[in-house]
């Protein structure tokens, strides 16, 4: 019975409070207004909450770009799982470390492939130790902040605008009853009542509020943590690359001639053999798919099922050289399949 009872009474503030709202947008009914410094305040935590906000999705956005990968991490984090992906430098370095390997580091360019490999992967290293900080010192206060302080303070905001709702329709409901009315008596004591609901949740209203002063100061601490950090990854990527200028010898590469391989003039496609690299100049066997008539002198002809010995020319994605018996000339490569 008590629980009907105070379902009921619920139902009717609610009612209460939904007439009085509707007079109040209609000009109908009086308001009371809140004092100037509350409103300071609420406009206050509002602004704080958007601001907040706006930080945390531009930060993230500066921590992880891709938007794909930020939905992944929004994922993981709210399964409380955290996978660590290599970042693009570590992909980068581990791509570079190994084009370094396969041209040997007998050749001045796979040494230096190698080299700036390992200092890619060194940058990669030092943003996830940027990224994994940021998200400590600046992050996951301010996410903690809107879900804990920012939510309270939102609640009690609301519940100050019921208990505003509350008065004022009890207010209204004593104006419409004449002095003989016998529930007069009843009507001002829901008055009084109404009116220290409402003074109470102000007062705690505006103490949530004022707090966000003592909120700012610690949201300033974080501010400098992730300034900080910022700092030492910036001044940490600098070292790596100054590392890495004087190791590899900028300037004498610079400063190094590229001369050409020339073309044997009584060969328009020959390569003098020592001036391409070993695995450029290797002979393989090779298995003709296709018929080939040549229309060239310096071209050869073959037939489909063929082996033959062919060499693989750099910087030609279209032929390669090609000897069968004592003909030799180039062959399209699209037309040889490498056996061994």
């Amino acid at each position: 019975m008590d629980n009907f009872k105070k379902a009921a009474a619920e139902a009717s503030s609610f009612f209460n409070r939904a007439k009085q709202f509707t007079e109040e947008k209609l000009g109908n009914a009086e308001k009371t207004v809140y004092q100037a410094d509350l409103e300071n305040l609420i406009r206050r935590s509002e602004s704080t909450k958007y601001i907040t906000e706006k930080i945390i999705s531009s930060t993230t956005s500066l921590l992880h770009p891709n938007p794909n990968e930020r939905l992944e991490e929004l994922v993981m984090t709210k399964l409380d799982r955290r996978v660590m992906k290599p970042t693009n430098f570590e992909i980068l370095g581990s791509s570079l470390i190994e084009a370094g390997n396969e041209v040997g580091n007998t050749f001045q360019y796979g040494s230096v492939l190698i080299k700036v490999g390992e200092a890619e992967k060194k940058l990669g290293n030092l943003e996830k130790d940027f990224i994994q900080k940021s998200s400590d010192c600046l992050l996951q206060p301010l996410k903690s902040f809107l879900e804990g302080q920012m939510k309270t303070i939102l609640k009690e905001k609301r519940i100050l605008d019921s208990k505003r709702l509350n008065l004022d329709a009890s207010k209204a409901r004593l104006k419409k009853l004449h002095d003989s009315n016998s529930h007069k008596h009843e009507a001002e004591e829901e008055v009084r009542q109404a009116q220290t609901e409402f003074d109470r949740q102000y007062e705690l209203t505006k103490l949530l509020m004022d707090e966000l002063t003592i909120t700012y100061n610690h949201h300033l601490q974080c501010l400098a943590d992730f300034v900080e950090a910022q700092s030492n990854y910036y001044s940490s990527c600098s070292r790596v690359m100054q590392d890495l200028t004087r190791q590899i010898g900028i300037s004498s590469i610079r400063n190094t001639s590229v001369i050409a391989p020339k073309i044997n003039e009584g060969h328009p496609f020959s390569y003098p053999i020592n001036s391409l690299p070993v695995s450029f100049t290797e002979k393989k066997r090779a298995k003709v798919l296709f018929d080939y008539e040549a229309t060239e002198p310096s071209e050869m002809s073959v037939y489909a099922n063929q082996i033959i010995t062919i060499q693989i020319v750099p910087n030609d994605n279209d032929w390669v050289l090609a000897e069968s018996g004592r003909d030799s000339g180039k062959v399209p490569k699209a037309y040889v399949q490498i056996v061994d």
